[in-house]
């Protein structure tokens, strides 16, 4: 069975995640290890990703769930691929800068597995030139981005900057998995 580590950032998609990682254990056949941000618990209740993804959930570096003295390291110590979903702006720009001042940045820094951010965020600061460019930093570095789409914002208006469907995230990890 292969393992997936999610780390779950602030973005409004992140309450959109127990039903993305129910549907990913069903198509993809796959563990799920949980980390979330402490911003992202706004939108989405480790309780919640506890029931879905079928494991304990991993919200703080110096969490000691399971016996794992070393979380990040754990975390995706086995994991087959590592997603960042939401991906904040916070988090690409930590990450393409090497930050590691919390549980999911360093998990990031510690993966032996591909790492695929699939970003979600307001179209504004999508097409900002300080977020596409720490894009096109992870991109050289070997990371993998899948970029958003057009959906509905919060207002309702149709806008870029939306989460990848749920679709396309479950045909890009299944390469990954291959």
């Amino acid at each position: 069975m292969k393992n997936i580590a999610i780390g779950i950032t602030a973005a409004v998609s992140s309450a959109a995640m127990p039903s993305f990682i129910m549907h990913l254990r069903k198509e993809l056949d796959c563990r799920i290890t949980v980390m979330v941000s402490k911003n992202a618990t706004r939108f989405v209740t480790p309780f919640a990703l506890k029931i879905y993804s079928g494991n304990e959930v991993f919200t703080d570096t110096y969490d000691l769930g399971d016996n794992l003295l070393v979380p990040h390291i754990k975390l995706t110590q086995d994991a087959d691929l590592t997603v960042i979903m939401p991906a904040s702006s916070n988090i690409l720009a930590k990450a393409a800068h090497g930050i590691s001042d919390d549980l999911i940045s360093t998990a990031i820094v510690a993966a032996a597995s591909p790492v695929l951010f699939v970003p979600s965020m307001n179209e504004r600061m999508w097409f900002n030139p300080i977020v596409q460019a720490n894009v096109a930093k992870l991109k050289a570095y070997g990371y993998h981005v899948l970029e958003p789409e057009k959906g509905k914002a919060v207002g309702g208006e149709d806008v870029y900057g939306a989460m990848a469907s749920l679709k396309s995230v479950i045909h890009l990890l299944g390469q990954f998995l291959e």
